[in-house]
């Protein structure tokens, strides 16, 4: 590939296909850092990465990582901001100017007295962008940027980064599975294939059409038949079809209670609060919690697994679990965090699973086979590979099994689809699905309104640690323009939600005549 100075590139691709690969050789930690074979030659900005270390290109390449809170080699925000400039030996004057623009134009004013540990997922992704620009660099190398942001959150890195393009020329190359939010800012499209080779190359017209999996328009498109494309007329046959769609028949009602929370409240040092919050979810049923970076979706899982140390009532299957320690709360509740390496520290992929086993002494169960789940989810030809060294999806994947391994009956799910193209997507929503026929109850805290529109069947949206607004997720999701998916906003009604709405067709819900 070439790019030429002032150029957005996105790069795609299923996970495992190369992207952070390919990233980390513009950034010159492919191979000086990771070490591996290296063939060819990457040229930044006139400098050979073969003699130029990441050291030598740090002036002029920077980086934003796919799990930030690995990164950070400071405690505060300024301090992390200010770390890159500090190391460089700029004035403290300047320093402290460039991290005052800084933090005023992202918004991160509510940030800088809090620990970067004590912020959620999405408020540290901000900082971490935040950090890789700091030192103007002419290259923007970003990995899964807006993963962890809420649709405000992503707007703002994004407005920014095409403000940085068209003033300073800035180079960026952004990995992304969400292609819906970078796709209008981006120039070219490389599209990677799973054994690492570029399959397309070009402009997002020319390339997306022709991925083995598009944005949700695209997807819905070729669903109904309909062009797949990106023009305002595409966007218009579809938005038709879908007004001739008729509504669903209701879903039918879940089954006993199987979680309750009654005024869960928690509150950090710093002043967050999580203030009275109850729900109950079904068995059977998945219900997704919604709201902004630092609303508090990641307090209310950690205060159900008893990972905080909360006042309020937790109550599964009809016993009031709250008070208990951890591992007894494990025997009914499984939990997943929202970044796997906070999970993974076994050898090998199997292993991970086989822990898990040892510790709730079923490992000498027949039921619980570690390589039928390892298939399960994709992962045999990984069992025996380190999982800190996976691709982030393959690492989300291997922390999803090892949690179910141990079949549990409630599962609590922290962005689970960080890191996921979406086919992978597409087949946790589908083990979810089956999760539930078979009586499971899920809670999911996301931002991906439209894997939340797939497979949850209520949602509840929290604002400053208070939950606002609770009910059917379709409804929920449309009552706040912020979190529509791209079919509701496009038809400007609730349903369909997202693309696998579009399967009731199919099944007698529907008509697709138009």
């Amino acid at each position: 590939m070439h790019i030429e100075p002032g150029e957005t590139v996105l790069l795609t691709g299923r996970s495992g296909s190369g992207k952070s690969t390919l990233l980390g050789t513009i950034n010159g930690l492919v191979p000086h850092f990771y070490g591996g074979r290296f063939a060819g030659r990457a040229l930044i900005a006139g400098r050979d990465t073969r003699s130029h270390r990441p050291y030598d290109l740090a002036g002029i390449v920077g980086t934003a990582f796919q799990e930030p809170a690995t990164r950070f080699v400071t405690r505060s925000v300024s301090d992390e901001l200010a770390f890159g400039l500090e190391a460089e030996g700029l004035p403290g004057d300047e320093i402290g100017a460039r991290v005052h623009a800084t933090i005023e134009r992202l918004k991160l004013g509510s940030l800088v007295d809090r620990p970067l540990d004590q912020l959620s997922g999405g408020e540290q992704q901000r900082v971490a962008v935040a950090a890789a620009l700091m030192r103007e660099p002419l290259v923007l190398v970003l990995d899964e940027p807006t993963s962890q942001l809420d649709a405000d959150g992503a707007r703002g890195v994004l407005d920014w980064l095409r403000d940085l393009c068209k003033d300073s020329r800035l180079t960026t190359v952004i990995s992304e599975h969400r292609l819906t939010r970078l796709l209008p800012e981006a120039d070219k499209v490389a599209a990677l294939g799973e054994g690492g080779t570029l399959e397309a190359w070009g402009a997002p017209d020319d390339v997306v059409p022709h991925l083995v999996y598009g944005p949700p328009l695209i997807e819905a498109a070729r669903r109904l038949g309909l062009r797949a494309g990106l023009s305002d007329d595409s966007k218009e046959e579809l938005r038709r079809a879908l007004l001739s769609l008729e509504s669903p028949p209701q879903r039918p009602g879940a089954g006993d209670r199987r979680l309750i929370c009654r005024g869960l409240s928690f509150s950090y040092p710093a002043g967050f609060a999580l203030r009275e919050v109850g729900f109950e979810v079904r068995q059977g049923e998945a219900m997704a919690v919604l709201g902004g970076n630092g609303s508090g979706k990641t307090t209310l899982l950690r205060c159900v697994m008893g990972l905080l140390d909360h006042t309020g009532e937790v109550e599964v299957d009809g016993q009031a679990i709250q008070g208990l320690p951890v591992a007894d709360r494990a025997r009914w509740v499984a939990y997943l965090p929202q970044w796997p390496s906070e999970f993974l520290f076994a050898e090998t992929v199997q292993e991970e699973l086989l822990t898990t086993l040892r510790y709730r002494g079923l490992e000498a169960d027949a039921d619980h086979d570690p390589r039928s789940m390892l298939e399960a989810f994709g992962l045999a030809a990984l069992a025996d590979r380190y999982p800190r060294d996976l691709a982030a999806g393959e690492k989300q994947r291997t922390a999803l099994a090892a949690v179910m391994i141990a079949r549990p009956r409630t599962v609590l799910l922290d962005e689970p689809t960080l890191g996921m193209d979406p086919l992978t997507q597409a087949d946790l929503a589908r083990r979810i699905r089956a999760w539930k026929q078979a009586g499971l109850s899920v809670v999911v805290a996301t931002h991906d309104v439209e894997f939340a529109a797939a497979i949850t069947d209520r949602a509840m949206v929290l604002e400053v640690g208070r939950m606002v607004t609770e009910g059917a997720t379709g409804d929920v999701l449309f009552s706040r323009p912020g979190l529509r998916t791209a079919l509701q906003g496009l038809s400007g009604r609730p349903w369909p939600a997202c693309v696998a709405d579009l399967d009731v067709i199919s099944e007698g819900g529907g008509n697709a005549d138009d």
